[in-house]
C-alpha cells in the first residue's frame, strides 16, 4: 500500500491500480451560529457531496451535535462533533480560532461559550441601533435575521441590507464600510484568552486544533502552543490558507508531531467568498489520528 500526496492534502491509496480518496470536510457552520443551513440541510448536502465523514464545528456553541449525530447515523454520513472557539492572544490583540473536536462535558463547553455568545450579542446590537439611525432599518429586522441562531453575527447584520438591496453581497464592500471591524460603528468582542479556552478544553476533554492560523497571523502562536503541548493539530487546507503559511504550518507540525486537518469553513453564501462543501479536505492521515480520539 502506497501513498500519494496530492496538493489538496488528500492522501491516495493505490490499491490494486484503483483510486480510493476517503472525503473528510472537518470544518462547517449551521445556521445555529452564522451559517445559511440548518443541521439537518447540511447533512444532507454533504451526504450528496459524497462526504464520508463531516465535523459541525460552529462558532461557540455546541447547540447542533446532538441532532447531528442522530441524523448523520440516519443518513449514513459520518458526523465529528466539534465547536469553533472564538478566543483572542492578548498579548499581540490577535484573534485565535480554535476547533475542538470530540467535546467532552457539552454542558460545561456551553456554559463556557454561553458567555462568549451574550457578549457579541450586545456588541452586535450596538452596532445595529448605529445602522438603524443612518438606515430604513429596525433592531428588529437583525433579531429576524439571527431568529435560528444561538447569537447575532456579521451576516445577520447585512441580511436586512441585502433583502432590500443595498449590496448583493453580504459579506463584500457595504459590510467592510458600514459593520466590519474597519467601521466606525464596530465595537470589539472580548473574546476569551486563548490559554483559558485550553484549559477548559484540558479539563473537560476535546482535541485542540487551531483553525487557519494563516488568516489571523497566528502562526507565532500556534507553533507557542505546539512547543507547549496544547494543540494536537493544526488546521492545514483552507482557503484561507496561504502557500506560505502553508508551509510554515507543515514545519511546526512536522517539529512538534502534530497532525493536520482541513476543511471548508462551509457558511454556504454567508461568506465573503463562496466555495462548494468539500472543496478543502482533510488529509487522510491527519483523519485517522483524530478518529482515534473518538469515545465509543
Amino acid at each position: 500500500e502506497n501513498f500519494q500526496y496530492l496538493d489538496m492534502g488528500i492522501f491516495v491509496h493505490i490499491l490494486s491500480g484503483r483510486t480510493r480518496m476517503i472525503k473528510a470536510d472537518l470544518h462547517t457552520h449551521t445556521n445555529l451560529s452564522d451559517g445559511y443551513y440548518s443541521v439537518k440541510d447540511l447533512i444532507d448536502q454533504g451526504k450528496r457531496m459524497g462526504l464520508d465523514y463531516m465535523a459541525i464545528t460552529d462558532h461557540d456553541t455546541t447547540a447542533g451535535l446532538i441532532t447531528a449525530m442522530t441524523y448523520g447515523k440516519r443518513v449514513g454520513l459520518k458526523i465529528i462533533p466539534g465547536v469553533e472557539f472564538s478566543t483572542r492572544n492578548y498579548k499581540t490583540g490577535r484573534a485565535v480560532h480554535i476547533l475542538c473536536y470530540y467535546p467532552g462535558d457539552l454542558f460545561a463547553f456551553q456554559d463556557f461559550l454561553d458567555k462568549t455568545l451574550e457578549i457579541r450579542i450586545e456588541m452586535k446590537l450596538k452596532t445595529a441601533r448605529l445602522l438603524e439611525k443612518d438606515f430604513s432599518v429596525q433592531v428588529e429586522d437583525f433579531l429576524k435575521a439571527s431568529r435560528d441562531s444561538e447569537s447575532l453575527y456579521n451576516p445577520h447584520l447585512m441580511l436586512p441590507f441585502f433583502e432590500m438591496g443595498y449590496t448583493d453581497t453580504l459579506i463584500g464592500d457595504f459590510f467592510k464600510e458600514h459593520a466590519s471591524s474597519k467601521s466606525s460603528r464596530y465595537f470589539t468582542i472580548p473574546y476569551p484568552d486563548v490559554y483559558e479556552a485550553l484549559d477548559l478544553i484540558d479539563r473537560y476533554g476535546g482535541v485542540p486544533v487551531i483553525a487557519h492560523p494563516g488568516e489571523y497571523d497566528s502562526l507565532e502562536i500556534t507553533e507557542q502552543l505546539a512547543s507547549e503541548g496544547r494543540i494536537k493539530g493544526i488546521e492545514y487546507n483552507h482557503p484561507r490558507n496561504t502557500e506560505h503559511d502553508k508551509k510554515e504550518i507543515l514545519r511546526i507540525a512536522q517539529a512538534y508531531d502534530l497532525f493536520l486537518t482541513g476543511g471548508t469553513d462551509y457558511h454556504g453564501p454567508y461568506t465573503k467568498t463562496v466555495h462548494p462543501l468539500g472543496s478543502y479536505l482533510c488529509p487522510e492521515y491527519g483523519l485517522k489520528k483524530l478518529l482515534t480520539y473518538a469515545r465509543p
